[in-house]
């Protein structure tokens, strides 16, 4: 969806003539459940159509810069979700303490001299980041499609703060659409195996004599070695060959992400939900769980 209009145009050139600047700030993507670190596969979707609102065609114009909440050990998600549009727009995500937002605000946002900026962060930091700037918002923030629109912010609180939609549901089910059918098709190797075979030798070789007799299977070479005992007729049958997937143990660094699509399986005691992510909440547990990836209860 593309919103042209006459006002972004001149609302820009208002910015920048008045040296005030605009400030939108939004909440991280959808996720499972606080038990994971990244977003599920909607807040995906949420992520990756970020650029259909904020660009330079639209009201609420291109960000100059990109800021989230830091990177911890219980949430990737604000990170997350301005990514891909920082990505696409060349941009570094900037990251800040959410526990300090007054000292954010005063010795970094406030020294940032882009007229359009864009903040990601968590629900329950969302208010006090807003006040830190110099406005008052509510406390129940329930929805992730939000936009905190702050127009002419002069650093001082002399702006004006209203509420705006995403509408992002289109470009989501087309991303979501297509992120099933790349599971579908998504293959993984086949085993392949030699079938035993039994071979009656006969030799006058001396004993301990090694015959080498090399065989070749679908996609690799199954070698087996004979020693062969003098004046005698013996059975001798080839070992199977197989080839397998090795998967390892979901962990922060994949954002306990399991499944065949992440070569992960969940630590023990951890279920495996629908949605490939590792966890211990009935979500993950439940209905959908993954038996072959992790825990089911």
């Amino acid at each position: 969806m593309k919103i042209f209009s006459i006002f972004s145009i001149c609302a820009v050139c208002c910015l920048s003539s008045i040296n005030a600047r605009r400030l939108m700030v939004i909440r991280h993507g959808e996720k499972i459940s606080d038990d994971y670190l990244g977003l599920n596969d909607v807040g995906e979707a949420r992520a990756h159509c970020l650029y259909k609102i904020f660009n330079k065609n639209t009201v609420y114009g291109e960000p100059q810069s990109i800021y989230s909440n830091k990177r911890g050990n219980r949430s990737h998600r604000p990170y997350d979700t301005v990514k891909p549009l920082a990505d696409r727009l060349g941009l570094q995500v900037q990251e800040f303490h959410k526990y300090d937002p007054q000292e954010f605000v005063k010795n970094t946002l406030n020294k940032d001299n882009s007229s359009i900026i864009l903040l990601s962060s968590a629900r329950e930091w969302i208010p006090s980041l807003i006040e830190a700037i110099g406005y008052k918002v509510s406390d129940d923030i329930d929805e992730f499609d939000n936009i905190w629109l702050i127009e002419n912010d002069d650093k001082k609180g002399g702006g004006k703060v209203t509420i705006k939609k995403q509408h992002l549901e289109e470009c989501m089910e087309s991303y979501l659409n297509a992120l099933k059918t790349t599971k579908k098709t998504t293959t993984t190797k086949k085993k392949t195996t030699t079938k035993t075979t039994t071979k009656i030798i006969k030799t006058t070789r001396k004993p301990t004599t090694k015959l080498i007799i090399t065989k070749k299977t679908t996609n690799k070479k199954a070698t087996t070695k004979y020693t062969i005992n003098k004046n005698t007729a013996f059975k001798v049958s080839t070992k199977k060959s197989t080839s397998t997937t090795s998967y390892k143990i979901a962990s922060e660094a994949n954002q306990f992400r399991c499944g065949s699509n992440y070569k992960a399986v969940c630590p023990k005691g951890y279920c495996c939900s629908k949605y490939y992510y590792c966890g211990k909440s009935s979500e993950h547990c439940g209905v959908g769980c993954r038996p072959q990836y992790g825990l089911c209860m």
